[in-house]
């Protein structure tokens, strides 16, 4: 019975891996893209701005008003707005565009500080799925991370089943 279990786990080890390994290459390209993006030339470097305490920030209705006045492609109001994300670090606002554009405001003074393509939305959206809508987030994600799993699994069992039989097998003599 385990000798046939055996057969079956790398069957399925083999067609699947070949298979998805598609999915586990897009997925694996993307995150090293996003993870080396700044060295690469691929996102702009996060700005600077004048050093003050968060308490002291420009409100949000005047950040997606400096936002949205840049005179950008495709953007008109806040419905174009993918995220806005604050930088305590840095006091810096960057907006990101659902059209793959940012700008990066000074929180204090609300000076605009940049404005550049935002390749790394395009490719966190890639990464996550959601340039392909919900179904391929919820479908072939979840197949691919359960797959995953299940490789995994029987990996473990194809590379510890022989070594389980020669130990058998040596106890038996």
């Amino acid at each position: 019975m385990s000798v046939k279990l055996y057969h079956l786990s790398r069957k399925v080890h083999k067609w699947s891996g070949l298979i998805l390994s598609v999915f586990f290459m897009f997925i694996a390209v993307t995150g090293l893209l996003l993870v080396y993006m700044i060295p690469l030339g691929v996102a702009d470097e996060l700005r600077t701005g004048k050093e003050a305490s968060p308490s002291q920030s420009i409100p949000m209705d005047r950040v997606v008003s400096i936002a949205t006045s840049q005179g950008l492609p495709n953007v008109d109001s806040v419905e174009d707005i993918f995220r806005i994300e604050y930088r305590p670090s840095a006091n810096v606002y960057q907006v990101r565009f659902n059209n793959s554009q940012s700008v990066q405001i000074d929180a204090s003074t609300g000076k605009v500080l940049s404005t550049n393509p935002d390749y790394s939305t395009f490719l966190i959206t890639l990464h996550d799925g959601s340039f392909f809508g919900n179904w391929y987030r919820y479908s072939i994600l979840t197949i691919t991370g359960l797959s995953l799993i299940m490789l995994s699994f029987s990996g473990y069992y194809m590379f510890g089943f022989p070594l389980y039989k020669r130990l058998m097998a040596k106890k038996r003599q």
